[in-house]
Order: structure tokens, then sequence, then C-alpha cells
């Protein structure tokens, strides 16, 4: 492959983002790249600066000057992994938060750079999401999700202006998307609330992320218009006419197609999810890595790719975790693949996890947004 120069290495410079390469620069020699999108390099060189990446080349990169270099030595490169689906703050949020450079760490000691969060309450998440763009601690980047009820406590549907209201709220907050419980009813009244929390959720720009556990649900959520669904259908099982049906249903939901993320680790997730996650990810979903759990990252991490593993091969999960990651939070123009452009994250492990899944877990270095976060070289 030729090496390729981005056009915007020319607008960096003149708006001065590029100055002080050695602070800002970064340049990953020798490394086998995993892309991300089924491509691999098996000596490749990238570039790193202002946070994105600049130059991926097989050739050698020169006139780098000052820019830190970390010599991969044939180790293997991959795109940071994509946690869709994750409650994050656990029990009591304040004293949580207190422990957070901590419990951050964890996520990038595995090499996980993005979280999309589905806790329930949004405030202490939003507190975290700041504390990390402040770079006040070290983490991933959280993507805030905030809970939009479609039914009361009597069972009941919210009203269409109740919902627009809840979604509103969320987005003067500086939540990035909502999430709503689907659960299929007679009458449609299921359809009929996500219908109007996703067309408000447009409105505000907003994603709108549906959470479900059977396959009539399923049907209910992309119906009522939903694009992005968190949790694979565990209750009942799906053939393969309803599994098309709705992939060509949602195809114009999202921005490419309908979008799903697994949570089949999940304690209460067992059933059929696995045998429906290879039937939607074979009639073309977009199938994305979700813990959906409470659990540990590092618990919850094993958890998910050991599920995964029953039914997906190695190059399909390591998709998971990063390209369709990407799809699956909204972010596939800046995350998900190490291509000339994208955002700067990059994990590099011991070994071939194509070939043994498990070396995702001799984490070696974490890049995140073209700075090193953790070295264990």
């Amino acid at each position: 492959m030729k090496k390729t120069t981005y056009w915007f290495l020319v607008t960096l410079w003149s708006l001065g983002l590029a100055q002080g390469v050695s602070a800002q620069g970064l340049l990953i020699s020798n490394a086998r790249v995993i892309v991300g999108n089924g491509e691999v390099l098996d000596s490749a060189n990238l570039l790193i600066l202002g946070g994105r990446i600049i130059e991926l080349s097989e050739e050698t990169i020169p006139d780098t000057q000052d820019v830190p270099v970390i010599d991969a030595q044939g180790l293997t490169a991959l795109p940071g992994f994509i946690d869709s689906h994750r409650d994050v703050i656990q029990g009591d949020p304040d004293a949580w938060l207190r422990d957070a450079e901590q419990r951050m760490r964890e996520y990038l000691e595995l090499g996980i750079t993005t979280v999309l969060s589905v806790d329930h309450e949004i405030e202490h998440i939003l507190q975290l999401r700041d504390l990390l763009e402040a770079r006040e601690i070290e983490g991933p980047r959280i993507v805030v999700s905030g809970l939009v009820p479609l039914v009361g406590d009597d069972g009941a549907p919210v009203d269409a202006v109740d919902v627009r209201e809840a979604v509103q709220e969320h987005a003067y907050a500086g939540a990035d998307a909502i999430a709503s419980v689907v659960v299929s009813t007679e009458g449609g009244s299921a359809q009929a609330a996500l219908s109007a929390a996703r067309d408000e959720a447009d409105n505000q720009g907003l994603m709108t992320v549906t959470h479900i556990e059977s396959v009539p649900d399923l049907v209910a959520a992309v119906d009522g218009g939903s694009g992005y669904l968190t949790g694979t259908p565990h209750i009942g099982h799906l053939d393969e006419a309803t599994a098309r049906r709705i992939v060509e249903t949602g195809q114009y939901n999202a921005e490419y197609g309908l979008v799903m993320t697994s949570a089949l680790g999940a304690p209460l997730n067992a059933g059929s999810g696995p045998a429906n996650a290879r039937l939607l990810h074979d009639v073309g979903i977009h199938y994305g890595f979700g813990t959906g759990t409470s659990l540990a990252p590092n618990e919850a991490l094993r958890h998910e790719l050991n599920t995964l593993e029953a039914v997906f091969s190695n190059d399909e999960i390591i998709g998971t975790l990063t390209l369709q990651g990407g799809y699956a939070t909204r972010r596939d123009d800046a995350l998900g693949t190490l291509r000339v452009g994208k955002i700067a994250d990059v994990v590099i492990v011991d070994g071939d996890p194509l070939a043994e899944l498990d070396d995702l877990y001799n984490v070696i270095a974490v890049v995140r947004s073209g700075r090193l976060v953790i070295d264990h070289r």
C-alpha cells in the first residue's frame, strides 16, 4: 500500500494545531496492523498528529523529527475497543466518583477507549464525562444516554407530550442520546411512544437507543423507528424470514442500516440470544459489542467475549469491538478503524488475536486520542 497523506494535514498546520510536534505527535512503527475493516497490514507505521491518524503506511515515514516513537517490534495494533452498552456507575454515585480515576483506568487497561453509558441517572455520568474531557482523569470517552420512559408505573403509555419533554430535558442537560425500554404491547402503544421519542430526539440531534429482551420487543422497536438496539433478543427464536424482514424494515432507521449491540454475556441474557445474534448478523445487521452489565470491566469483557466465541469467528468478534462499535455509538466517522483521518485510538497487544482471541487481553500499550495512556513496554 502506498503511503497516504490526509488533506487536512495542511489545515492543521494553518490552524496552529500542529505546533510542538514532539508534544502532540506520535509515531507507531513496525506494527502488524488490524485495520478493523478486515484488512491486515503485516508491517506498517502510523503517524499521529493532533489526535488523528495522519499517515498509515507500509513504507518508512520520513521527516518525523522529534516525534516520540513507539517501536511495536511486530506486535499487533488494533483500533480502540468500544463497549456500546455499559452500566458505568455502580452503588453510591458520589462514592463511586471519588474512585473514578482508578475505575476509568480499568477500561483503558483492557483497551476500551469508548463506552456508551446506559446508566439510568445521568447527573453523575455527565460529571464523569466532564472530568474525562477536561483530562482531570484518564479514561475512555463516554457517550451518555438518558432514560426516557415509554410507559408509566401503572403500565399505561406515557403521553407523547411528556415523552418529548423528557427528551428535551436530556438534550438540555447535555446527553448524547436517549434510551428507552420497548416492551411489545397489543395496540402498538409501545411503537407510538417510541416514535414520539425518536422524532423529538432527531429534532434535538440525539441518538435513540432502545432496550429489548424478546423477539416481539425487537419487532415493536423497529416498527417504532428504532435504529440502535441495545441487546440481542434472548426470549423467542428468530427465523430467517423474520430476521430479514426486521433488517429490511429498519434499514432507514439509522444512518447505515439497523444496528444492534450484543449484551449476550449479561447474567440474565441466556436463552436463544446467541443463535438470534448469528442469524441477525448473517442477514446484514450491524452488530456491535456491548457488555450490558454492571460487572467489573475485566469480568464483563471476558464474559461477553466467551459468549460471542460460541457463534462468531475471531475476525467477526474483533469487528464487533471496533468497526461495528463505531456504528453502534454513531461515531463511525471518527472511530472503529485505523484509517487516515480517524481519531487515533490504538491498542497494541502481544500476539495475534485473529488466531487466538485471548491475545486481546495481552495489552501492551493504549493510545487514546493520540496520547499514550497505558504503557507496559
